[in-house]
């Protein structure tokens, strides 16, 4: 892993997922953390196979039928508890991938190319998938007062709760609403099963934060129409 390069800047990544070793290059999206926006070639083979093998082909060989375009999760070493929570987390929400989170592609492994590491051994990784969207703090006024926003976010609480699960981490930026409305759950390390589900509280707890927002947004504008 490559632990001084900046946001934006291309690295070099060798990832292993299932029989697929992937050589490419990789955008770190969190100066502090270890994810990134990974360009994934396409295998040209899959332009000439008959449309009836696809299907098959996708099932038994994922690796081989990838999006142009996914991200690759590493593990913290200093936090490895909660990345491998959050692949159980993905394995039992199974059901809402696609939906309310991302698409789990599969556990894999980061090969380490920095010169500062002596350990060879590869990083434990996951690869998600690539949801276009806006996290909910960098939204426009317009669309945090949009009433359908509430009821997305509801309704993705509401699939945690039904199966079992609290999200554990209610900020505006672990949610990212997609370009055609939906409402995505992006962190899920502090998931977690008590006894007795409830996320009532972190629903308003979210609530709360966009009304804060939006009102630092709009008093924002009002001190510079002010100053003008």
């Amino acid at each position: 892993m490559e632990d001084n390069d900046n946001v934006n800047n291309e690295v070099s990544k060798t990832i292993q997922y299932r029989s697929r070793t992937i050589q490419t290059t990789a955008r770190r999206i969190f100066s502090n953390r270890h994810v990134y926006l990974l360009s994934v070639p396409q295998n040209p083979i899959s332009a000439w196979l008959p449309g009836f093998l696809c299907p098959w082909l996708k099932w038994f060989l994922p690796e081989w039928f990838m999006p142009s375009k996914v991200i690759l999760k590493e593990r913290n070493t200093q936090k490895a508890d909660e990345f491998d929570n959050e692949i159980e987390t993905y394995k039992r929400l199974q059901s809402l991938q696609g939906y309310c989170i991302p698409v789990m592609f599969g556990e894999a492994a980061s090969c380490k190319t920095s010169h500062v590491h002596i350990s060879n051994r590869p990083a434990p990784a996951i690869l998600l998938q690539n949801v276009q969207g806006v996290p909910l703090h960098e939204l426009p006024v317009e669309q945090l007062e949009d009433p359908s926003l509430l009821k997305e976010l509801e309704s993705a609480y509401t699939s945690f709760t039904e199966n079992g699960i609290v999200h554990g981490d209610p900020e505006l930026h672990n949610f990212l609403r997609d370009t055609n409305g939906r409402v995505f759950a992006i962190d899920l390390e502090l998931s977690h099963l008590p006894i007795h589900v409830t996320n009532e509280h972190e629903l308003e707890t979210l609530k709360d934060r966009i009304q804060e927002l939006i009102a630092g947004i709009k008093g924002d504008g009002r001190h510079r129409m002010k100053a003008r």
